[in-house]
């Protein structure tokens, strides 16, 4: 954790430096002579460029210790939130899997390591991925005849419908406006997210001014 402190405090101050040099609120010298060899470099031109190298470094470093760090613990928090709230409805139609009267959730009926022996029988599995959100469960219920039915949500198999939402589909920006809601939420009071997103915020901000000032200057 002390790692991941020393890495967010460096990248959030180098990033302010970039910002306050590309919007002109901060400056540099004229020139930074090196040692004592009468040689100088253009600090305006030079300075800008090796801190958006260090930038690029640091961000990159806490991406790699935030994942280590607090990813495990945030990725809880909504799996917890999710089967609290009961968002899988939201994200998977039981009308369209045949369900047209009662229905009931119900835990991913094989074994798996990912999900806890002693998981709850309504247990919505959950995992956030590149571009993907991949959810393990089943339904059950009566089917339109009556007769009892179990629909299974996991890996496409024959006997399992597909349980990963891409930005293909329409549950996946639901997933991430689930997401959003709940982390805007835990920002200021759960460490782990507020320590994980906000210096991601004010890289990206970084990221946006050096590339609109870039555009703005090469116009002039």
């Amino acid at each position: 954790m002390d790692k991941v402190n020393t890495v967010l405090v460096l990248l959030i101050t180098v990033s302010l430096a970039l910002i306050a040099l590309f919007t002109g609120t901060g400056s540099v010298s004229d020139t930074i002579a090196i040692g004592g060899s009468g040689v100088s470099f253009q600090a305006p031109k030079a300075v800008p460029l090796i801190l958006a190298f260090v930038w690029l470094l640091l961000w990159q470093r806490f991406m790699v210790l935030s994942l280590h760090e607090n990813k495990p613990e945030i990725d809880k928090l909504i799996q917890n939130k999710l089967n609290d709230s009961g968002f899988v409805h939201k994200a998977f139609s039981a009308k369209k899997a045949g369900f047209p009267g009662a229905y009931a959730v119900c835990k991913w009926p094989w074994p798996d390591f990912k999900i806890p022996q002693t998981a709850a029988g309504k247990y919505v599995h959950y995992e956030r991925g590149l571009l993907a959100r991949r959810f393990k469960f089943s339904y059950f219920g009566n089917d339109a005849t009556g007769g009892g039915m179990f629909v299974h949500f996991g890996p496409k198999a024959s006997n399992i419908k597909n349980g990963t939402l891409t930005p293909l589909n329409l549950g996946y920006w639901k997933c991430l406006l689930f997401e959003v809601k709940f982390l805007t939420i835990r920002l200021f009071d759960t460490p782990s997210v507020g320590q994980h997103y906000i210096p991601h915020v004010i890289a990206w901000t970084t990221a946006l001014t050096i590339l609109l000032m870039t555009i703005h200057q090469s116009s002039i």
